[in-house]
């Protein structure tokens, strides 16, 4: 019988290169112990809480709401769990690569400027050791999470062979100014910014390890030079939901994706 999938999340963070024509995407690599994508390259993501879903949380959340999600991701099973999907995003996208997505009171996105940088490391590190919760810290500082910012941009499901399975959506969202991305050195040990064309051209020659869903997200975002086309393009796509399956050849697997012909 197939393991259920585990609801999850994920978020492509895109920034323009200042060095060329191009745009980047930031990429964090898995801890060689993890048990699922161990020493892989990966966006920031991971699974759907409880706490992401709470009631409450819609309150600090600013320019989208729960029935506003639900109309987004249909696919969710109530309104605060589609608004929860986005607050995944941003809180795992904090606990792993150190960038926060939100508002000051201001209107202004957080900055990390002068003393700002040490108190949010600070605040990730009681999250890590769970004297803190996320919700709690954004109460605290009287922030509002920037889901207005996070833009739908795909939904794949692990092939039903797999031991451990995930129902993941995946967004984009521009890089914040003025934050500096850092792996956690738990779940990531490492981070970098690159460009689509090289992540592919690098995974093709087995210096940069990726799954499929990541190579054809990357894929899709190769397309573009600069941030604002690929959120052009993301704000009018149809998100249809991906579920590979596993076919073997002469003892070899290989993934079938829906458009292929032989998918069942």
């Amino acid at each position: 019988m197939p393991v259920i999938p585990k609801d999850a999340t994920s978020v492509i963070l895109l920034r323009d290169a200042s060095s060329r024509d191009s745009m980047e995407i930031l990429m964090v690599k898995r801890h060689a112990r993890s048990r699922f994508a161990g020493d892989m390259h990966v966006f920031p993501g991971g699974l759907l809480e409880e706490t992401d879903c709470e009631k409450g949380v819609a309150g600090l959340c600013t320019g989208l709401g729960p029935e506003d999600a639900m109309s987004i991701i249909a696919e969710a099973t109530t309104p605060e769990r589609a608004l929860g999907f986005y607050v995944a995003g941003i809180r795992e996208t904090f606990e792993e690569a150190g960038i926060l997505l939100a508002y000051e009171a201001s209107g202004e996105t957080v900055s990390f400027k002068g003393n700002r940088a040490a108190e949010f490391a600070t605040y990730r590190k009681e999250m890590r050791d769970n004297h803190l919760n996320f919700n709690e810290m954004i109460a605290r500082e009287g922030l509002k999470l920037a889901v207005d910012q996070l833009v739908y941009f795909a939904h794949w499901i692990t092939p039903e062979i797999f031991p451990v399975r995930f129902d993941t959506h995946f967004f984009l969202a521009p890089a914040p100014p003025h934050q500096e991305a850092s792996h956690d050195n738990v779940e990531a040990t490492d981070h970098l910014w690159i460009a689509p064309l090289e992540a592919l051209e690098r995974n093709k020659n087995g210096t940069l390890p990726l799954l499929p869903p990541t190579v054809v997200n990357i894929m899709a975002l190769s397309r573009f030079s600069k941030v604002e086309e690929a959120f052009i393009y993301a704000q009018d796509k149809d998100v249809e939901v991906i579920a590979p399956q596993i076919s073997f050849e002469d003892g070899k697997a290989r993934l079938v994706l829906p458009e292929d012909s032989d998918y069942q």
